[in-house]
């Protein structure tokens, strides 16, 4: 299925940021080349083509299966099309050294502006997931994800601070502006959508489940008086999570699974878990 992407709709601005408009053929080939790693690897870990995605300036190729692989899979997909451009950089630069022409000079400095640009952890380039992916290795995916997008924030704030200190310079860059407007507003849209990403998490670990035949597990206890929503912001995306409901003597007083809380947030809200297991115990 062919779709138009709104992802490489961040590169369209490297290149007006340092007026490559005479060689937008050049970035449209590299900006391919780029998104075309990013499936070469993924496929090889096992990902799934599910829509082609045509841009502006190159391609992209939507991988089914990319959020239901690990962490370390996911960094490798995100790090590898960055990567590429800056290898390619460092060829042209010696390159060039050596032959001196323009054309290597404009291919380096789209490849270096196009791997050092999509590496900002800002939302939605790589660097954005390579961040989140990382940082769920070691804390909880919605602390790392709140995390991600602060920083992303303080990228979009950064080159604003930078398109106002080029002004201030009389060397006025209105892509800067461009840039850091659209890094601010797709970070505030996608803040709001970690309840949903959480939720289309635990489908896709069932899928997982029945593929591999074996899932990990985690057990967390909460305090009784916690709502449902809280309890469902501290669910691990990559494991089958049970809670275990304590009360202020730290006494047992239930375990709910992760799927429960779903079924409990759609039929009663956002209770509290004394509630629900009180609820659960008329009902048995």
């Amino acid at each position: 299925m062919i779709k138009i992407s709104k992802w490489l709709i961040p590169q369209i601005f490297i290149f007006f940021i340092l007026g490559f408009k005479s060689v937008i053929f050049i970035a449209f080939f590299w900006i391919i080349l780029h998104e075309l790693c990013h499936c070469f690897v993924s496929i090889i870990l096992g990902a799934n083509i599910e829509n082609f995605k045509l841009g502006p300036l190159g391609v992209s190729l939507e991988l089914k299966d990319l959020d239901e692989m690990g962490c370390n899979k996911e960094i490798l997909i995100c790090m590898v099309g960055p990567l590429f451009n800056i290898m390619m950089a460092i060829l042209f630069y010696f390159l060039n050294l050596k032959i001196n022409s323009y054309i290597l000079q404009i291919n380096f400095e789209i490849n270096l502006s196009l791997g050092l640009f999509n590496l900002l952890p800002a939302y939605p380039l790589d660097g954005f997931r390579i961040v989140r992916s990382y940082l769920g290795k070691k804390i909880l995916y919605k602390r790392a994800h709140d995390i991600t997008i602060y920083i992303s924030y303080i990228c979009g704030i950064f080159l604003m601070g930078l398109f106002f200190l080029y002004g201030f310079l009389h060397r006025l860059n209105i892509s800067l502006l461009f840039c850091s407007i659209f890094i601010l507003y797709l970070t505030y849209k996608e803040k709001g959508r970690i309840m949903y990403i959480i939720m289309g998490d635990i489908f896709k670990k069932k899928k997982r489940f029945y593929k591999n035949k074996w899932l990990e597990n985690k057990t967390i206890s909460v305090h009784y008086k916690e709502g449902l929503a809280k309890v469902f912001s501290l669910v691990d995306k990559n494991k089958f999570n049970l809670f275990i409901v304590l009360d202020d003597d730290m006494k047992v007083l239930g375990q709910i699974y992760e799927d429960k809380i779903i079924d409990g947030l759609k039929k009663y809200g956002n209770i509290s878990l004394e509630e629900y297991i009180s609820i659960n115990k008329q009902i048995t």
